[in-house]
């Protein structure tokens, strides 16, 4: 219903003019129209009341009714219509691979706003990821969840829907590991992007830490690649400190250690973030690296790479539009028989 209202227009707006009109309406009949020394028909016997004829109490209903049937012949004649036109994107021109780490350093609580309601870097993450997917319309985005390996969430799409649930899915332990290997997590939103036909594609990876262990290979290795295949991989670095208060996650149950009254369990930890080599690969494919040591911060990075990455949308549009007129037309018409036949029977008057 709340779509109907919203796709509702009028084609032919100005004869609502007409309307400013109507007021006019008393004046003309007062100064043209009325007739004096009448007599209501079809009853007499209706005089003898208590002094106040019965039908002249309701002499204003067929005035009433034929300014009624006015108004809705104006509003037919403003042409009221439903706007039914579908459309479907043909290119957006920009394909996006959201890269989020899941390692247990995400469970730090160093962006919450305030210790009275606590949140992780995860939470925050997930708040803030969902308003640039929801703001990337026409866009297809896929989303990657890393630790040690990669793991697919979500394939590149265009249902927003289906992507905010998968987003909605995240947490620590979903990659069965909590170490960091950034290198697993650009090879796998490589791959999804390299074969890709669109005007810009791009990678944001988003991690907290290092890669650790070691890894056999260094991420520049597979930024290279993504050069060669014109992708641009902007990185974020999150947390506000290397040192601060977590939770802990126990890996065999994959979930929080909490104590005895089932309230999580929290502790100091370093989480170190290798904030050169997130440069390096940004720079070696010709995006930019942030960080964000806030909510604020983060929203205002995602607001600025949202506002880097645009091209233009192609659109097949089918225009469609239902008129309604016929609508207000038929009820002008019956209220005005109704005022015809009220006026010269009920409401007769005569010399």
């Amino acid at each position: 219903m709340n779509m109907l209202f919203e796709n509702f227009h009028f084609a032919d707006p100005y004869w609502a003019l007409l309307i400013l009109l109507l007021p006019l309406l008393p004046w003309i009949k007062r100064k043209y129209l009325s007739r004096k020394n009448t007599l209501l028909f079809p009853s007499v016997s209706a005089q003898i009341s208590d002094g106040t004829p019965i039908s002249k109490r309701w002499l204003w209903v067929p005035f009433f009714l034929r300014n009624i049937s006015i108004l809705l012949a104006i509003t037919a004649m403003c042409r009221p219509q439903v706007d039914l036109s579908t459309s479907s994107v043909l290119s957006s021109g920009v394909d996006i691979v959201l890269a989020v780490d899941l390692s247990a350093s995400m469970l730090a609580l160093d962006m919450s706003d305030s210790s009275a309601q606590e949140v992780t870097r995860l939470d925050v993450v997930q708040e803030v990821l969902a308003d640039f997917i929801h703001k990337r319309k026409h866009d297809r985005i896929g989303l990657v969840a890393f630790s040690m390996d990669p793991y697919l969430v979500s394939a590149l799409t265009l249902d927003k829907e289906h992507l905010q649930k998968n987003l909605e899915r995240l947490k620590v332990g979903l990659t069965h590991q909590t170490g960091t290997n950034i290198g697993s997590a650009l090879a796998e939103g490589i791959n999804r992007l390299r074969n890709l036909e669109s005007k810009s594609k791009i990678l944001i990876l988003l991690t907290d830490g290092k890669d650790e262990p070691a890894p056999l290979h260094s991420p520049l290795i597979y930024a290279n690649g993504a050069k060669a295949d014109g992708i641009k991989i902007y990185t974020i670095a999150v947390g506000s400190s290397t040192r601060t208060r977590t939770y802990l996650f126990d890996s065999n149950l994959r979930d929080l250690i909490r104590a005895p009254n089932g309230e999580p369990i929290v502790r100091m930890a370093d989480y170190p973030v290798d904030k050169e080599i997130l440069a390096q690969i940004s720079n070696l494919t010709g995006a930019q690296f942030f960080e964000a040591k806030d909510k604020t911060s983060l929203r205002e990075i995602y607001n600025e790479i949202d506002r880097l990455e645009k091209t233009d949308v192609e659109m097949q549009v089918n225009a469609l539009f239902e008129d309604l007129y016929q609508w207000p037309l038929t009820a002008a018409l019956f209220v005005l028989c109704c005022e015809f036949i009220l006026s010269r029977t009920r409401y007769l008057k005569i010399p």
